[in-house]
């Protein structure tokens, strides 16, 4: 007697739907900055150190940064799109800073 040859065939594991991780883009430290946007603060001028610490590391190890531009370009979209708050008073500046730190990364690339 012959086996049926589709019992064998194991099924493929079927993942939920809600368990899907969002996708960041960039190195490590704006990936961390992104997990961390919805407390970020930009009235005190943080996204201004995140930019110059950013440009340290970039300097430091450039190959590892050839996801950044997009990852600037998520951060300011998500500043943009964020409800306003009093701490949140620069986003608009933040988004501006951030946008163009993304074009003149993407420009030496």
């Amino acid at each position: 007697m012959l086996e049926d040859p589709t019992s064998t065939i194991p099924a493929a594991p079927q993942t939920p739907s809600n368990s899907i991780a969002p996708e960041y883009y960039g190195c490590e430290y704006l990936q961390a900055m992104r997990r961390q946007l919805e407390s970020y603060s930009t009235t005190g001028g943080e996204y201004l150190e995140a930019i110059f610490t950013h440009r340290e590391i970039l300097s430091c190890y450039p190959s590892a940064h050839h996801q950044c531009a997009r990852g600037f370009s998520d951060i300011a979209y998500m500043l943009e799109k964020r409800a306003w708050r009093a701490d949140r008073d620069a986003d608009t500046e933040a988004v501006s800073a951030f946008r163009h730190e993304a074009w003149q990364i993407a420009a030496t690339m």
